[in-house]
């Protein structure tokens, strides 16, 4: 069994902010299965291994030792820039879908997912408001 591929394992969890019972939701990997190949007790199969890497943004070579550098420059994937993307959204009810999107294609971590929410509720609320304000004083 290979202890580096257990501390890798967990080094790249942790680098995701993600804890094993999330993995295990994202994965459907069992939590004391994962448990047992972070602290080398087992070793995961390739497809396993497969796709704890993809979850994790790094490569098989990083996880099992052959390379140091956990996100090589050819993994590196082009994510949108998030604000952006939530922020042109029309309305409040799309902007909440993407950030949903964004959550299920790039696992966002909570802090990410709490501020593009509130970044979209600031957004549209206020230009609801601003809306309504304008249509009371265009009233009088």
């Amino acid at each position: 069994m290979s202890s580096r591929l257990g501390i890798r394992l967990r080094a790249a969890r942790e680098a995701k902010h993600l804890t094993q019972v999330q993995v295990k939701r994202l994965t459907n990997i069992n939590n004391k299965t994962l448990s047992g190949y972070e602290k080398g007790v087992s070793e995961p199969d390739i497809n396993t291994l497969i796709t704890l890497a993809n979850l994790y943004e790094t490569s098989i070579d990083y996880l099992v030792g052959n390379i140091d550098e956990p996100t090589p420059h050819l993994l590196k994937k082009e994510k949108p820039i998030f604000e952006e993307y939530v922020l042109s959204a029309s309305n409040l009810e799309d902007a909440t879908h993407r950030i949903a999107e964004l959550q299920n294609k790039y696992y966002i971590d909570r802090d990410t997912f709490l501020r593009l929410s509130e970044m979209a509720y600031d957004k549209h609320i206020s230009s609801q408001v601003k809306g309504i304000v304008k249509t009371v004083y265009l009233k009088k």
